[in-house]
């Protein structure tokens, strides 16, 4: 008797790998999927509201002081974009089990930091635009070569920002392809993706190609994490 009602039993569990995905892993899923989407919308709002897209130096902090209404729109685009353009590297790792476990823990370590640091840096345009608004550009220079000089914060901030930002999804997405979750040139479209965003100066055109290679990379992170 004792026999049986074990068999019974053992014939009407259901095993983990069977059960159904709950709708909350596949609302996580589809967060990840839309992540690098969002990230290349955001960056085409940043350049398009940037009033000195393509300047550098005096002549953009000038500008930037003439137009905060703009300035705010662009600080904001880029703040949402480098945000998501960080979180796959977050949100994929558990995804990694096996080959390229490690490498996928260190993507989405420094993904926190890009996503911690970097995002939050876009408010200092605004600062600047203040400054110079209420003691010209002369105050505006003053000010962060008073900084620059005299805090070193600032670079505490900026190589998190800088590293974790540039480095967290070739990394991740490396790691999904040693898992062989990814194509190996899968990779190829993230660095197209960052270069014809740096190249182009954040130009318009060059933020829509962004966009669309980050797209295309959407679309390859759905194909990757279709089965836990």
């Amino acid at each position: 008797m004792t026999t049986t009602t074990t068999h019974q039993n053992l014939d009407t569990t259901t095993t983990p790998s069977a059960a159904p995905r709950s709708s909350a892993l596949k609302a996580r899923r589809a967060l990840l999927v839309a992540t690098p989407v969002l990230a290349g919308g955001f960056l085409v709002l940043g350049a398009a509201a940037d009033p000195a897209a393509g300047i550098a130096g005096e002549k953009m902090l000038e500008i930037y002081i003439d137009n905060p209404g703009p300035l705010q729109w662009k600080s904001t685009g880029y703040h949402w974009a480098y945000a998501f353009l960080a979180a796959p590297a977050l949100l994929a790792a558990g995804y990694v089990k096996g080959r390229g476990a490690w490498l996928a823990t260190i993507a989405a370590v420094l993904g926190f930091l890009g996503m911690t640091t970097l995002p939050g840096m876009l408010i200092t345009d605004w600062y600047a635009a203040g400054i110079g608004h209420e003691f010209g550009l002369e105050g505006t220079l003053a000010v962060e070569a008073h900084m620059q000089d005299t805090m070193w914060g600032i670079v505490g901030f900026g190589l998190p920002a800088f590293f974790g930002t540039a480095l967290c999804l070739p990394l991740i997405t490396i790691a999904l392809s040693r898992a062989g979750r990814m194509p190996w040139w899968s990779v190829a479209v993230v660095v197209a993706a960052y270069a014809a965003f740096l190249i182009g100066s954040a130009t318009v055109i060059a933020a829509s190609v962004a966009a669309v290679l980050l797209t295309a990379y959407a679309v390859l992170l759905a194909r990757a994490t279709r089965q836990a």
